[in-house]
Parts: structure tokens; C-alpha cells; sequence
């Protein structure tokens, strides 16, 4: 499929709006294939390839049938600035504010509303939620980007996840 026009066919309202022309935007046939087969995805690329903003929106408009229509994806970004820089740039992306249907959360400020299904949050409020609902009702993919960087929280909610 012309990566330039993967969200513009069959894709839910608002996301109709061709991809960038970056590198993981080419694989986005690979990547919804390989999580039909398999629940896990490791995607390793390049920085400014795309992996930050396009993966969720690939996910979002053709991804595995538990996050159409109401289920959650949620991204865990380690820092506070790239959580919001993140929800940003992909609300921007669809033509819309953060808030709708793309949100953040982080320590002391939550931007999203009952009607956010890409949901950029941190280390801290990942593990928080996932205390208080083990089973992260509602979250149909969830994200750990930027793995590399990753800290004792993010350790911690890695095995919560696998488990």
C-alpha cells in the first residue's frame, strides 16, 4: 500500500490525512501485520524516522481490532517535555489540539478528555495506573518508546505489562 495515502483509505473520521513521508511510514503494512500475529512489536529505527508520531497514528487507524473503536493507545515517553512535545506534534498532525483525540498526561497536568485515544504519559503515571487497574481496562496498545532511556519505573511496568 502507497504509505503516502495508508490513512486516507478506511480509516476512522479525522484520521483521513496522508502520512509524512518518513521512514517507518513505509513500513506501516509490516508493523499492522506483524501485531495481528504476535501481541509484542519491537520496531528499532533511526532518530526523526517517525516511530514517535507515526506508529500511534498507524495503530489508531488500521491496528489490531482491540483499538477500534473505543480501546486506548497509550505511549509512555521517560520525560515531561517530550510527553507534551509528542501529544503536540500528533494532535497537530491530525488538524486538531491536544486534548481531543490525542492527549498527555504527566505529574500535576492531565490534557485529554473522555474522547482521547492516543494517550502520551510518563513513567510515574503509567505505573500509577497500572496500580490501580492491573488489568489497564480501556488500553487497547501500549507503547514504550524511546525503551533505551529507560529507568527503574519503566523496568517496573515492563513486567507489570508482561505479566
Amino acid at each position: 500500500m502507497d504509505e503516502q495515502n495508508f490513512l486516507a483509505t478506511n480509516s476512522p473520521e479525522g484520521l483521513a490525512c496522508p502520512l509524512p513521508d518518513l521512514p517507518v511510514a513505509a513500513l506501516a503494512d509490516d508493523i499492522v501485520a506483524g501485531l495481528a500475529k504476535t501481541r509484542r512489536l519491537i520496531l528499532e529505527a533511526p532518530t526523526g524516522s517517525g516511530k514517535s508520531t507515526l506508529v500511534p497514528r498507524i495503530l489508531l487507524a488500521h491496528g489490531p481490532p482491540s483499538t477500534r473503536p473505543s480501546g486506548q493507545i497509550v505511549i509512555l515517553q521517560p520525560r515531561r517535555l517530550a510527553t507534551r512535545m509528542l501529544a503536540a506534534r500528533v494532535a497537530s498532525d491530525l488538524g486538531e489540539q491536544p486534548g481531543a483525540l490525542v492527549g498527555y498526561q504527566i505529574r500535576l497536568d492531565n490534557v485529554s478528555s473522555p474522547k482521547t485515544r492516543i494517550l502520551f504519559v510518563t513513567e510515574g503515571i503509567l505505573l500509577r495506573r497500572m496500580l490501580a487497574d492491573p488489568h489497564l481496562r480501556g488500553v487497547s496498545v501500549l507503547i514504550f518508546d524511546e525503551f533505551h532511556e529507560r529507568h527503574l519505573h519503566t523496568d517496573i511496568a515492563l513486567a507489570r505489562a508482561l505479566d
